[in-house]
C-alpha cells in the first residue's frame, strides 16, 4: 500500500553512496560542534573539567545547530524533485502513469522528508549524552524532534512547490532558499518595523496576537519557544509581548508555529498539484 513514487525514490536513493555519506557528514558536523562546545566549556571552567551545570546550554546549542542543518538541507533535497525529472527527461514517463498529481507530489515530498527523519533519528544518541548530566527529559527531546519534523515538512513543501514552478533545479533551489530566508529573517524585520510603527501611532507596541500573526510562522521563533519552555527563559515571550495578551490567546508561540507549518504545507502542496495538473492534461 506504500506510495509507488515513495517506494521508487527510497529504493533509488538508499542504494547510492549519497545517503550514507549525507548521514556521516550530518552526524560528524553535530559531533564536531558538540566537541567544540565541550572544549570551550572545559577551558572556561574554574575546575579544569566539565561543568554539569552547562549541560542545558550544550543541549540548546546542539538543537540550534540541528535546526540550522535541517533548514539548509531540506531545500537542497526537495527543490530538484520535479525539475530534476524534467532535466532528466523522465517527467513524461511519470505523468502518463495512473498516479494522481497529489500522489506524485506527496510521494516526492515523503521520500525527501524520510531522509531528514532518518538524520534526526540518527542524531538521538548525540542528544542522549545530555541525559548523563540531567536537566533534559525524554519528553523534552521528543517534543523538540517533533518540532524538527514539522519544520522539515513545511520547508520541504516550499521546495516541492518551487520545483514544480521552475523548470531548472538551480533556479528552484535559489528561490526556495530565498523564501525560507524571508520566512526566517523577513518576519523578524517586519515585526520590529511594525512594532515601532505601532508605538508611533498608538503609543503602544503590538499585542501578543498581532505579533503571532507576523512572526508565528518563523521557525526560529517556534524553536526558541520550545527551548524557553524547557529552560525557563523568557526570550520569545519578551519579543512577542506575551504580557500584552489582550485577547487572552491560550497558545504558545511553538504551537502557533506548528499551525502555521500545517497551513503553509497544505497551501504549497495544493499549488504544486495545480501546477503539474495542466501538464498532465496536455499529456493526455
Amino acid at each position: 500500500m506504500i506510495n509507488p513514487v515513495l517506494r521508487r525514490e527510497l529504493k533509488t536513493k538508499m542504494r547510492t553512496w549519497k545517503a550514507p555519506t549525507l548521514l556521516v557528514i550530518y552526524l560528524a558536523i553535530l559531533a564536531v560542534f558538540g566537541g567544540l562546545i565541550l572544549s570551550i566549556n572545559e577551558l572556561e571552567s574554574y575546575t579544569g573539567g566539565f561543568d554539569p551545570g552547562n549541560a542545558l546550554t550544550i543541549y540548546f546549542l546542539l538543537a540550534g545547530c540541528q535546526l540550522g542543518l535541517i533548514i539548509i538541507l531540506v531545500p537542497a533535497l526537495t527543490s530538484g524533485t520535479i525539475s530534476g525529472e524534467r532535466e532528466r527527461q523522465t517527467l513524461d514517463l511519470l505523468l502518463i502513469t495512473k498516479l494522481s498529481p497529489f500522489s506524485i507530489i506527496i510521494g516526492k515530498l515523503m521520500a525527501s522528508i524520510s531522509q531528514i527523519i532518518l538524520l534526526i533519528l540518527a542524531s538521538m544518541p548525540v542528544f542522549s549524552i545530555i541525559f548523563l548530566f540531567g536537566g533534559v527529559s525524554a519528553s523534552n527531546i521528543l517534543l523538540l524532534f517533533f518540532f524538527f519534523i514539522a519544520t522539515a515538512v513545511m520547508v520541504g513543501s516550499i521546495g516541492i512547490f518551487c520545483s514544480t514552478f521552475f523548470r531548472k533545479t538551480t533556479t528552484a533551489t535559489v528561490v526556495s532558499y530565498l523564501l525560507i530566508f524571508i520566512l526566517s529573517i523577513g518576519t523578524l524585520v517586519g515585526l520590529a518595523l511594525l512594532n515601532q510603527y505601532a508605538y508611533i501611532v498608538r503609543q503602544q507596541g503590538l499585542t501578543y496576537g498581532e505579533s503571532l500573526l507576523i512572526a508565528g510562522a518563523n521557525p526560529f521563533v517556534g524553536f526558541l519557544s520550545v527551548i524557553q519552555n524547557q529552560a525557563g527563559y523568557n526570550i520569545v515571550s519578551d519579543i512577542l509581548g506575551v504580557r500584552n495578551n489582550i485577547s487572552k490567546i491560550p497558545f504558545q508561540p511553538w504551537q502557533v508555529n506548528i499551525i502555521f507549518d500545517a497551513i503553509i504545507t497544505c497551501i504549497m502542496i495544493f499549488f504544486s498539484v495545480i501546477r503539474i495538473r495542466p501538464v498532465m492534461r496536455r499529456r493526455k
